[in-house]
C-alpha cells in the first residue's frame, strides 16, 4: 500500500493503525477490503431508505455500515453514522437527513481517495 494512501486516509480521520492490527498487519489485505468497501451498497440504500422514511430498513443499513466503518478504522464516518443508528433505533427520523448530508460528504471524499489508489 502506498504511503500517499495511508497519509490521505489518516488525514481524513481514518484510524489506520488500529485497522491494520485487525488485518494482522497485512497491508495488502487491508487494501483489498478498502476496495471491497467501494462496492458495498449499504450507504446508498441508507440514503434511499432515509428519503422514503423507511426507518427499519434505514436502521439495518446504518447499523451494517457502522460495523464496516468500525472494522476498517473509518472513525471519520462513525460519528454521524452512530448518531443516525441511535436515532433510527429509537423509531425516529428527526435530524437523520441532516446527519446523512454530513456523512455523505465524508463518505464520498473517502471513496474518492480509495479509488485514486485502487
Amino acid at each position: 500500500m502506498s504511503e500517499n494512501l495511508k497519509t490521505e486516509l489518516m488525514d481524513q480521520g481514518v484510524d489506520y493503525g488500529t485497522a491494520l492490527e485487525r488485518f494482522m498487519g497485512k497491508e495488502e489485505l487491508y487494501k483489498r477490503f478498502l476496495v471491497k468497501f467501494l462496492a458495498d451498497d449499504n450507504f446508498n440504500q441508507l440514503g434511499a431508505n432515509i428519503e422514503c422514511e423507511n426507518i427499519d430498513e434505514a436502521f439495518k443499513c446504518a447499523h451494517t455500515l457502522k460495523g464496516l466503518c468500525g472494522n476498517l478504522g473509518f472513525d471519520n464516518l462513525l460519528e454521524e453514522d452512530a448518531q443516525i443508528v441511535e436515532i433510527l433505533r429509537s423509531g425516529s427520523i428527526d435530524g437523520v437527513k441532516e446527519l446523512f448530508e454530513v456523512l455523505s460528504e465524508k463518505y464520498h471524499t473517502l471513496c474518492d481517495t480509495i479509488r485514486k489508489y485502487e
